[in-house]
């Protein structure tokens, strides 16, 4: 009875820890927004350089993240299913970019396309620096190492078996890839995209530093933020967080209502 009763009291701890960090951080958001004032949240909508921001930051974390996903794919297969020498050396120059700070991350993409051959060719083929494909190459950069990560994890539950019968009924290792493996963990991959898809939302250091902070041209939803604040229009700052956290909120929402099975599930 004492160890029954001592097992619930632990159910008690480990259920109250997420609910009062969850209020902690509610309380923190809505105080900020009430101090802000829901008329500031009203006067933005109608904007257009906020109309600007997220429709410019809907499309660049669009495309971001779909690229990334498109090359992350084979990359976590890759390092889930096959060992050589060197694995852990080349898996941690892959993941490197998510160890490194935004700003610095975004200094090196500068430096690089502006001071190297290799660089100032793409540069001059696309532009990039202080140009929206800017955008897209430092969303694409901060958001992939997280993205590989997550698919291989997947990649590494789904049983390898499931693979050698699809290569004895005749399927190519890439169509193993696309139409067994991928199908069986669409969950995971439906997860990396939106966790994905979120980090480049909000991404703004290494797009500051490589894209520029121009309004009307390279102003996403962080860097509109950023340039209110810097112009001293706090209470107008507020309001664009609010509507960065609605967004955000949303999309993690959709993310954490997609079952085991790649589901959506309404309840």
């Amino acid at each position: 009875m004492l160890r029954c009763l001592n097992y619930q009291k632990a159910d008690l701890v480990f259920l109250l820890t997420p609910v009062l960090f969850s209020a902690l951080l509610l309380y923190i958001i809505v105080s900020i927004i009430h101090w802000g004032g829901l008329a500031s949240l009203s006067s933005i909508i109608s904007s257009n350089e906020v109309f600007f921001s997220v429709k410019l930051s809907l499309l660049t974390s669009f495309t971001s993240t779909t690229l990334a996903l498109a090359t992350s794919i084979p990359i976590a297969y890759a390092l889930s299913r096959y060992r050589f020498k060197g694995k852990s050396i080349l898996e941690s120059i892959l993941l490197l970019p998510f160890a490194m700070p935004p700003v610095a991350l975004g200094a090196v993409l500068l430096i690089f396309f502006t001071n190297t051959w290799l660089g100032k060719i793409l540069d001059n083929l696309v532009g990039i620096v202080f140009e929206v494909p800017g955008l897209i190459v430092a969303q694409y950069v901060v958001i992939l190492p997280m993205m590989i990560r997550v698919l291989k994890s997947a990649f590494d539950l789904v049983d390898v078996k499931y693979e050698f019968v699809a290569r004895t009924l005749g399927y190519s290792r890439v169509s193993t890839l696309y139409l067994v493996l991928l199908p069986m963990a669409k969950s995971g991959v439906a997860s990396a995209y939106i966790l994905g898809f979120t980090r480049a939302l909000g991404e703004f250091g290494a797009s500051v530093t490589l894209a520029g902070a121009t309004r009307f041209k390279t102003e996403t939803l962080p860097i509109a933020i950023y340039l209110t604040l810097s112009s001293g229009e706090v209470r107008l700052t507020v309001a664009l967080i609010t509507l960065l956290v609605m967004v955000s909120f949303a999309i993690l929402f959709v993310m954490n209502i997609v079952d085991k099975h790649g589901r959506l599930r309404l309840v």
